[in-house]
């Protein structure tokens, strides 16, 4: 992903491509480091990070030595959360929000001048799916007596959220769509059986898991008879 770097120095603003982002992921209440993978700073080093949603453009952190003492400072709605390691350059970001997603680029300068680019995209947690019959209407009944239900699972539907169903280890469906308030998810299980199906959701970075219960879904309606028929 290419991307405009800005470079602040001496008042000047000097401007730079570069090709080379980070993807980083995280999730709602979470702590990240952005790591810039360098050993040591000189003691005396700039450093400048900036944020946007769409292109880094806001200063959040501004840090630098002044007459031999390091002045570091925190901006906008980051204050609090922010975490700057001069050893390496790294910025910690605690208790993340959803509004914490967008472009980062971190700024060192000395002798030269090092920048270090982050796409950074913050989920919240999947929420549990639910399972619940489908409706049916008393022609189908009959076939409810051999043991065979329809259920559906369905889930709030959320940022790369994806629903599937599993027979033991085996994905049997699935589904996803980012324009659905809800995802929702069919079943049919034919006759008798002893298998283990669930239901889960999942984005990049968190899964939940309903399990099926045959006995509360299924077996219930082995007790229901056929209702008479009627002219």
């Amino acid at each position: 992903m290419s991307t405009l770097i800005f470079l602040f120095l001496d008042r000047a603003m000097v401007i730079f491509y570069s090709a080379e982002v980070k993807p980083l992921r995280g999730r709602e209440g979470q702590t990240v480091t952005l790591h810039t993978g360098l050993a040591k700073l000189q003691s005396d080093a700039k450093i400048f990070l900036l944020f946007g949603p769409v292109r880094p453009e806001i200063f959040i952190v501004e840090s630098q030595a002044f007459r031999g003492e390091i002045i570091t400072e925190y901006k906008g709605r980051f204050q609090g959360r922010l975490q700057l390691d001069r050893e390496t350059g790294s910025l910690t970001v605690r208790n993340l929000t959803i509004n914490d997603t967008g472009l980062y680029q971190l700024q060192i300068i000395n002798e030269q001048v090092t920048y270090h680019n982050f796409i950074f995209t913050v989920y919240a947690s999947v929420p549990t799916p639910n399972i619940r019959n489908t409706p049916h209407n008393p022609s189908v009944n009959s076939r409810l007596v051999s043991g065979s239900c329809s259920v559906v699972c369905s889930v709030a539907n959320g940022k790369e959220v994806t629903l599937s169903w599993y027979r033991g280890e085996e994905k049997l469906n699935n589904t996803s769509s980012p324009h659905q308030a809800d995802l929702s998810l069919p079943l049919e299980i034919k006759g008798k059986n002893s298998d283990t199906y669930s239901c889960v959701a999942t984005n990049p970075v968190s899964n939940q898991t309903t399990i099926l219960s045959i006995e509360e879904h299924c077996l219930q309606h082995k007790k229901q008879t056929p209702l008479p028929f009627r002219n």
